[in-house]
């Protein structure tokens, strides 16, 4: 029988979004809750209350009412979405694969859920769900490098460095200051001793952001090795004035000051390495040539 209040089901959602519209959301989730009493098992009413929740900051009770929402519907694409989305925000990795995934069975195609749903899994190195989130997301939108990057990411991991190289390379074409794309591919040539090509993706990253200690070192590494090591000392200086707890840092710092000509100054650093990790053979190694070296000379 018709409400003839004027107080149904769909009259109160729409009196709650001209109330979200004035952004009345008190008053807005109140109608919203008298419309579940006329009909409590409505999943697109729970979803829109969730939403609305979301909005007050109130994550447990919209995640609780997007639970409730699946309950009454499990092919409400909306209430995954959002589900998922608050899922990943807390860190639950887990719960965010397990609640995107029926989303993507299901047919669901909002890229920046697929993507979203992507990172969950590769947090979980749930691979496979990763080329298959990734695949869908490239034949909807070729464009979206995150896809790319993710998909890149997770070859290398599985140990398919050609075709890690080729998304990841794909990665930086759509977006040249992923500094995410550029590191992996860097990492690769590193792990390859292709120190050339490692060189000019870290180059590249540090030029887009400069507070990155790892690729500082490593890229001051790679100098090195193509015997370009007046290049690679201050890289290595500001490696060991941002993480001076490294052994390694001093140690690599050492070699390039003793090729430099300066084994006073690389005796110490040789030693502060062995002063953090006294079973460094490296820098025991290198302080004992150093100190020869200094004795002859």
């Amino acid at each position: 029988m018709a409400d003839k209040t004027g107080n149904g089901p769909q009259m109160l959602v729409q009196k709650a979004i001209r109330y979200q519209q004035f952004g009345e959301l008190d008053a807005a989730a109140d109608a919203l809750k008298s419309a579940l009493e006329k009909d409590p098992g409505n999943s697109d009413v729970l979803t829109r209350l969730g939403s609305l929740y979301e909005a007050q900051k109130a994550i447990g009770k919209a995640m609780e009412c997007y639970r409730k929402a699946l309950e009454s519907d499990s092919e409400n694409l909306s209430a995954y979405e959002r589900l998922g989305f608050l899922k990943y925000t807390e860190g639950d990795f887990e719960s965010a694969v397990q609640t995107l995934k029926p989303y993507f069975v299901a047919g669901g195609s909002e890229v920046d859920t697929l993507v979203l749903l992507a990172k969950a899994a590769y947090r979980l190195d749930d691979w496979d769900t990763v080329m298959e989130a990734t695949s869908k997301i490239i034949k909807i939108n070729e464009d979206m490098y995150e896809a790319w990057e993710l998909r890149g990411e997770s070859y290398a991991k599985k140990g398919k460095f050609n075709e890690a190289c080729v998304c990841l390379n794909m990665a930086i074409d759509l977006h040249p200051a992923s500094v995410t794309a550029l590191n992996s591919v860097g990492d690769l040539c590193y792990e390859a001793e292709n120190y050339l090509r490692a060189a000019e993706f870290y180059e590249s990253s540090l030029r887009v952001s400069k507070k990155q200690p790892e690729v500082l070192f490593k890229y001051g590494t790679s100098l090195w090795f193509l015997d370009r090591w007046a290049e690679s000392i201050p890289l290595l200086e500001h490696y060991v004035s941002l993480v001076p707890e490294d052994p390694r840092g001093w140690n690599n710092l050492g070699v390039v000051l003793r090729e430099k000509g300066e084994v006073t100054k690389a005796i110490e650093c040789y030693r502060k390495a062995l002063k953090l990790n006294p079973e460094m053979e490296a820098a025991r190694t290198n302080l004992e040539t150093a100190m020869k070296k200094e004795v002859l000379t």
